[in-house]
């Protein structure tokens, strides 16, 4: 495929598969495009057939992601366009599905105050906040976005060490953390096999890993199609099934201990609604009556829509483990 045809305003590359090297691939979605921020260009989706990893293929270059990120999750206080990660991990929700978090990982080993946390992709700490609440382990942050960090910093939470930066280029000392998290992270990754080897550079024999991404054999993905809202191009790069998930883990050098599907809050209604936006236009700072009366009517089918269809389907795409988000828990070698 001609890379230029996509039409992004930034440099693309087509990487081979990111889990086997393999270079043939099969074009699974095309038309993806940014619906959360709404920034130009048009992505395809293709399946390796060695090995069935699912990518962003073309996906920008690490220079042109940079355009996709900007002011997308703490705006460095630049812009209005960033998810306010605080109001809902604050919120009911964000902090049940931190205690979801904590309580997934304790089914394989209940943490301590001996125990040191590392939250990679941390973005403001809230989930270390939990860790530390509930355990009084040692939690330590890194992400990439600068302005999440700054703002982990100042709120004041749980005594961690913050580090902007990569887990690959960060310099903790080998074997000296119990846990390293990935909560919605490892999908971003340009090498997420790299990372997660860096990943069991730190940790102690037989240290967990616990990596958490959206499901590509969920039942609302394959019901919404390019509208599926953890598609999320062109940010998510590596779009996992359970089995590419467990391999690579495996490619890692971790034995998967733990897999379950999970629901995450408001996916299907978040979905339909970035639909609607597309049908509607975006929000205006100063909407007109007629818009806003639009805007209520949208916002009450919404909720009827969470309470009504979502909640009752989540039960059943957790029995069948088709539910749009999964975790594995992997463990390191023990020498």
């Amino acid at each position: 495929m001609d890379l230029a045809s996509s039409a992004a305003p930034v440099p693309l590359e087509a990487p081979p598969c990111l889990l086997c090297s393999g270079v043939d691939f099969d074009v699974v979605l095309e038309g993806v495009r940014d619906l959360v921020w709404r920034k130009p260009g048009s992505f395809q989706l293709a399946r390796c057939r060695a090995c069935g990893l699912v990518m962003t293929r073309p996906r920008p270059t690490a220079e042109g992601l940079g355009f996709y990120y900007a002011g997308a999750y703490s705006a460095g206080g630049e812009g209005t366009d960033a998810v306010d990660m605080a109001g809902f991990y604050t919120g009911f929700f964000g902090r049940l599905l931190n205690r979801y978090r904590l309580v997934t990982i304790e089914k394989v080993q209940k943490l301590g105050a001996s125990d040191h946390l590392l939250d990679v992709g941390c973005s403001q700490g809230f989930f270390l906040d939990t860790a530390h609440a509930a355990a009084s382990c040692q939690v330590s942050g890194i992400d990439l976005d600068e302005g999440s960090i700054r703002l982990a910093r100042a709120r004041g939470g749980a005594p961690a060490a913050y580090t902007a930066g990569r887990l690959i280029d960060d310099a903790l000392p080998a074997q000296s953390v119990s846990v390293v998290t990935f909560f919605e992270c490892l999908e971003h990754d340009p090498d997420p096999v790299r990372t997660l080897a860096a990943a069991r550079r730190v940790l102690k024999p037989g240290g967990l890993v616990v990596v958490e991404v959206p499901n590509w054999r969920s039942l609302w993905r394959a019901a919404l199609g390019r509208w599926w809202m953890p598609l999320l191009c062109p940010q998510h790069l590596v779009h996992f099934s359970p089995d590419t998930l467990k391999a690579t883990l495996r490619a890692a050098g971790f034995e998967p201990v733990h897999h379950q599907t999970m629901l995450f809050p408001i996916e299907l209604v978040t979905s339909v609604a970035l639909w609607l936006g597309t049908l509607i236009g975006p929000k205006a700072h100063k909407p007109s009556p007629g818009r806003r009366l639009v805007e209520l009517i949208v916002g009450l089918h919404l909720h009827l829509l969470f309470w009504s269809v979502e909640v009752p389907v989540a039960f059943w795409t957790r029995v069948f483990g088709v539910a749009g988000h999964q975790t594995i828990i992997g463990r390191a070698p023990a020498t």
